[in-house]
């Protein structure tokens, strides 16, 4: 079962800490406010109150064993800075920081963290679709229904058509664009791969096995989808 930690537990970690749990992944959710811990203990896996830029701290509360930590502390930098530094420090390998600047992007990506996410751009439900899945690589929710998802193309579809695939009706989902790598040359001389996007595929169009595909249908048949194909790769 995926672990992942969450720390700092305002209304966007706390959005992250509930659908992680709710997607049926086990979650630390840590905050140095006893009063969010309380409110969210009884949800999550375990929930520690502590100060994030205590290193030996961290390590007790074995953020080191997670999947990936969430960093959800956008207001204060020194603090994320400080806890993104420990947390690269201690061996976590996958880090999502929640930012309120790009200057405080730029020092966080610097530092190694891998992804940082501006909160008017995203919402906590959206970052935990991301994280439970390694083949997902953007997932909006469009309505309450309805979701708009980015993934890699599962397994069982590589090879064919999208006649052949029939996807409204076997898996009441729309393809609505397909990605594909393509290596080019730059005006440098450089190699360079660019990503091209077949907008509305024909039913002529065959799916190969490092494309990438915008799906978007009710949000059953979307996760459905997403859970048989991890369980094929």
């Amino acid at each position: 079962m995926a672990q992942f930690a969450v720390i700092g537990l305002g209304k966007f970690g706390f959005s992250v800490a509930e659908t992680l749990i709710k997607k049926g992944a086990d979650v630390i959710a840590l905050d140095n406010d006893e009063k969010k811990i309380e409110e969210i203990r009884n949800i999550v896996t375990n929930a520690t109150c502590l100060d994030s830029t205590d290193e030996e701290a961290l390590r007790t509360a074995n953020v080191h064993n997670v999947d990936a930590v969430v960093l959800c502390i956008g207001a204060n930098k020194e603090v994320s800075i400080l806890t993104a530094a420990i947390l690269r420090k201690i061996g976590i390998g996958r880090i999502i920081a929640k930012v309120d600047s790009e200057l405080h992007a730029r020092i966080l990506k610097i530092m190694g963290v891998q992804r940082t996410i501006f909160p008017e751009q995203y919402v906590g439900r959206e970052i935990a679709n991301i994280l439970v899945s390694q083949h997902i690589f953007t997932y909006v929710e469009i309505s309450k229904d309805h979701s708009l998802v980015e993934i890699s193309v599962p397994s069982f579809f590589v090879g064919n058509s999208l006649k052949e695939l029939d996807v409204r009706n076997k898996y009441k989902i729309g393809i609505i664009a397909i990605k594909r790598a393509k290596q080019t040359v730059d005006e440098t001389g450089e190699n360079i791969v660019e990503e091209e996007a077949n907008v509305i595929p024909s039913g002529e169009d065959i799916l190969l096995e490092d494309d990438k595909i915008l799906i978007i249908g009710k949000k059953n048949d979307v996760d459905k989808l997403i859970k048989q194909s991890e369980k094929e790769k």
